[in-house]
């Protein structure tokens, strides 16, 4: 298996929403409220939501109490769009200094509920086939294809996703034409593969 050149544009209609809450060494509590909170906000724009827990107690908890929780939301054409979060209390280093109130002074589940779904909204309200947290791993593997042109829709360029396109023009000599689509306020992204090979894999 090799990989190929895309023509990726269509974004498609959200469909359904899944996701899991995490938890360790704090009450299972703090991840149904985060559920319920999130739950709130999508259930009044579509159905299919489906939120699982994950909770750790114990040994299997390791010694670090926090919380957190991860989204994804899929298209009718097949995109991923994801967000996560996660709370979770400092080291005993990095609070020494600190007063006992501000070492409890975490953000509320209920809080972190609302928040990481407000930002998955955020992210499907941009439009691209991806999140901006991996607009750099698509350019790079469309930089890695074969010698074939690849046509990508994202949304607005993130400061991350800027810096792998100088990286992948110096590293690869791949160069990204960028053009902007003011009808839907996204950004079409056009390259030609470099037609990179792993020399080191055997062939059989």
């Amino acid at each position: 298996s090799s990989l190929t050149a895309v023509n990726w544009i269509d974004e498609g209609m959200v469909k359904r929403i899944r996701g899991v809450s995490f938890s360790t060494r704090v009450t299972a509590q703090f991840e149904n409220t985060m559920i319920h909170s999130s739950r709130g906000i999508f259930n009044r724009l579509l159905p299919d939501v489906h939120i699982f827990t994950d909770h750790k107690a114990g040994a299997q908890a390791g010694n670090s109490p926090g919380y957190g929780i991860s989204l994804v939301a899929e298209t009718t054409s097949g995109c991923y769009i994801s967000a996560d979060t996660a709370v979770s209390y400092a080291r005993k280093d990095e609070t020494a200094d600190m007063e006992d109130d501000e070492k409890m002074d975490l953000k509320p589940p209920d809080a972190v509920g609302v928040e990481i779904a407000s930002v998955l909204l955020g992210e499907i309200e941009q439009g691209g086939v991806v999140d901006s947290t991996h607009q750099g791993l698509l350019f790079l593997l469309c930089a890695l294809c074969p010698q074939d042109v690849s046509k990508i829709r994202i949304g607005k360029l993130s400061p991350y996703g800027i810096e792998t396109l100088r990286h992948i023009r110096d590293f690869l000599g791949v160069k990204f034409a960028i053009k902007p689509d003011p009808s839907t306020g996204t950004v079409i992204l056009k390259c030609v593969g470099c037609g990179f090979k792993n020399l080191s894999r055997k062939v059989s």
